[in-house]
C-alpha cells in the first residue's frame, strides 16, 4: 500500500486543482522554506560522511547532462527542463517506498547537489546574468547544507530526539510535493501533441543517465564502494524522474512566463506511467 501513497497524494492534488483549494503557493512556501530544509539539516548533521561525495556527484553528472541537453535544444527554458530533475518532490516519496534508509539518504543528498546547480545556474541561464554565487548562498538548500554541517557534533543527539519531527517533515514533503504536483496537472491543459513532444526529451536525457549510472556503478566495482553497488535499482531511478518543478518558478521570476508548465506537466505524467512499471517490476522480483 506504500507503494501507491504517492499516487493517492496526487490525484489528492488533482481533485483540489478542481476545487476552490489552490495552496499551492503556501504549500510550496512551507516546502522550499522549511519541511525540505528540515530533511536536509537531519540527514547532513547524521549522514554527511556519506552524503557529501553523492553531492558532488551529482553536481558533475548534471554538468554532463547540461552539455547533453545543448543537442537537444537551446532555448533556456527546454534545456533547463532536460537536465534539472525532480528529485525532491517527486523523487523521494517513490524512494521512501521502495528502498531502504540508506537509499533515502542518496536522493536527499541528489536533491541537495541538484538544488544548488539547478538553482544556480537556472537563474544564470534565465536571467542571462551568469552565475550568481551571493544569491547561491542564500537559497534554502545551501542554507540547509551550511546548518547540517555545523550541527555535525550532535548528530547523536538530533538522530536521538528529532526522529519524531523528520518522519513528520518526510510525510509532508511527500504529501505537499506530490499535492502540487497535482495541481498544476489540473491546471494545466495538454494534448497529445503536448505527449509527444516530450517523449523525445524523456527518452535522451533517460539513456544519457542509463549510461552515467552505469558508468558510476563500475567505478563503483572498481573501487568497492558499497553505497553504490548496494542501490544499483535505486540509482537507474534517476532515469525515469520528469523535469523539477521549480524550474516554473525560475521562469516565472526571472522571465515572466510559465512556458515549461506542460513540459513539467507532459514530463511528469510520462514519468509516473514509467516508474509505475519499474516499481512493479522491483516488486515482483521481490516476490519471485
Amino acid at each position: 500500500m506504500t507503494i501507491f501513497l504517492p499516487l493517492i497524494y496526487l490525484l489528492a492534488g488533482y481533485a483540489m486543482g478542481h476545487s476552490r483549494w489552490d495552496f499551492k503557493a503556501l504549500a510550496s512556501l512551507l516546502l522550499t522554506r522549511l519541511i525540505i530544509p528540515l530533511v536536509i539539516i537531519y540527514n547532513v548533521s547524521s549522514h554527511f560522511h556519506t552524503m557529501s561525495g553523492i553531492i558532488l556527484v551529482t553536481a558533475l553528472l548534471m554538468l554532463i547532462l547540461l552539455s547533453v541537453g545543448r543537442l537537444l535544444s537551446r532555448d533556456p527554458v527546454q534545456h533547463l527542463c532536460f537536465f534539472y530533475l525532480n528529485i525532491g518532490w517527486l523523487g523521494l516519496p517513490i524512494v521512501s517506498a521502495l528502498f531502504s534508509a540508506q537509499a533515502v539518504v542518496i536522493f536527499i543528498a541528489a536533491y541537495v547537489g541538484s538544488s544548488i546547480f539547478g538553482n544556480a545556474i537556472g537563474a544564470g541561464m534565465l536571467s542571462g546574468a551568469g552565475l550568481d554565487l551571493k544569491g547561491l548562498l542564500k537559497t534554502p538548500p545551501v542554507l540547509a547544507l551550511g546548518a547540517g554541517i555545523v550541527l555535525i557534533p550532535f548528530g547523536e543527539q538530533i538522530t536521538q530526539f528529532g526522529e519524531g519531527l523528520y518522519d513528520a517533515a518526510k510525510f509532508l514533503m511527500s504529501f505537499l510535493g506530490m499535492a502540487i504536483l497535482g495541481i498544476w496537472l489540473a491546471k494545466v491543459r495538454v494534448t497529445a501533441a503536448d505527449f509527444r513532444n516530450e517523449l523525445r526529451p524523456f527518452l535522451l536525457r533517460g539513456g544519457a543517465i542509463f549510461l552515467l549510472v552505469s558508468t558510476l556503478l563500475l567505478c563503483g566495482h572498481f573501487y568497492d564502494i558499497q553505497i553504490l553497488t548496494d542501490n544499483a535499482a535505486t540509482l537507474y531511478l534517476f532515469c525515469l524522474l520528469p523535469p523539477a518543478a521549480n524550474i516554473i518558478v525560475l521562469e516565472t521570476h526571472y522571465l515572466g512566463t510559465g512556458r515549461s508548465a506542460k513540459a513539467i506537466s507532459c514530463g511528469t505524467c510520462i514519468s509516473i506511467v514509467a516508474i509505475a512499471i519499474y516499481a512493479a517490476a522491483i516488486v515482483l522480483s521481490r516476490m519471485m
